[in-house]
C-alpha cells in the first residue's frame, strides 16, 4: 500500500488583500496546505502556538511597525525548524529597516516578487526551505548593494528629507562627516559630476525608486 506524502503546511503574511488571497488560492492549487492568511504582522504573531506550519511566507513591509523579519524570528523562536520565505519587492532588505542590516531567519529564501514570472518560483522556494535547504543570509542585489550600512542609513535619512545637521544629530557624527558621506554616496552610486548641485535630489530619487510605492 502506497504511503501518503503529507502536504507542506504553510502560513502567509501579506498586507495587500488582493495579492494575499490570490497567493493563497494559487498555493492551494499547487498542493500546499494553506493553514492561514494573515493581513498583518500582529495577526500572524497571534497564531503562534495555535497552528502548526512547516513554512512561513512573509512580505517584509507590513505597514504596522513590525516587519516580515520580526515575524519570521518570532515564529522561529517557537518553531526552530520552520522554513521562511521572504516574498518582497525590495532588492535590498536594509530599505525596510532604514539602513541597518536586519537579523535574518535561518533556513530562509529571499524571493523578489519581480522574479516570480513562471508561477513556479514561490512553490520551489517553499519546497526548498521545507527540506531545510534554505540560506542563513541574503545576497544583495541592485544599485544599493555596494553601500555600507552606515551609508544606507545616511541615504535613508536624506531621502526622508532630513538636513545635514539633522542627520549628524541622529547618527552622532559631525556635519562635515555627513557632507563627506554624501559625496562618497554620489561616487558609489555613480551620479555624474555635473549634477553636483542637485546631489541630494538625485540621491533621494535613487533610494525612493528602490523603495517603491511604500515610500511614495
Amino acid at each position: 500500500m502506497d504511503s501518503v506524502i503529507p502536504r507542506i503546511r504553510l502560513g502567509l503574511v501579506e498586507d495587500n488583500g488582493l495579492l494575499r488571497h490570490a497567493l493563497g488560492q494559487a498555493l492551494d492549487r499547487d498542493g500546499f496546505d494553506v493553514c492561514f492568511l494573515s493581513p498583518t504582522a500582529r495577526d500572524s504573531l497571534e497564531r503562534i502556538g495555535t497552528v502548526e506550519i512547516d513554512v512561513l511566507v512573509a512580505d517584509l513591509h507590513l505597514g504596522d511597525g513590525l516587519t516580515g523579519f520580526d515575524v519570521a524570528l518570532a515564529w522561529q523562536e517557537v518553531t526552530p525548524d520552520l522554513g521562511i520565505v521572504y516574498l518582497t519587492s525590495y532588492e535590498d532588505p536594509r530599505i525596510v529597516v532604514g539602513g541597518a542590516w536586519p537579523r535574518v531567519a535561518k533556513n530562509s529564501v529571499y524571493l523578489l516578487k519581480s522574479s516570480v514570472i513562471e508561477g513556479t518560483e514561490l512553490a520551489a522556494a517553499i519546497t526548498r526551505v521545507a527540506a531545510h535547504e534554505g540560506d542563513d543570509s541574503i545576497e544583495l542585489a541592485g544599485p544599493l548593494a555596494n553601500l555600507t550600512d552606515k551609508q544606507m542609513e545616511t541615504l535613508a535619512l536624506l531621502a526622508a528629507g532630513h538636513s545635514n545637521s539633522e542627520i549628524a544629530k541622529i547618527r552622532g557624527i559631525s556635519e562635515a562627516s555627513v557632507a563627506i558621506s554624501i559625496n562618497r554616496l554620489s561616487k558609489v552610486l555613480e551620479i555624474p559630476s555635473h549634477l553636483t548641485r542637485n546631489q541630494r535630489v538625485h540621491l533621494a530619487r535613487i533610494y525612493l525608486d528602490r523603495a517603491g510605492e511604500n515610500y511614495a
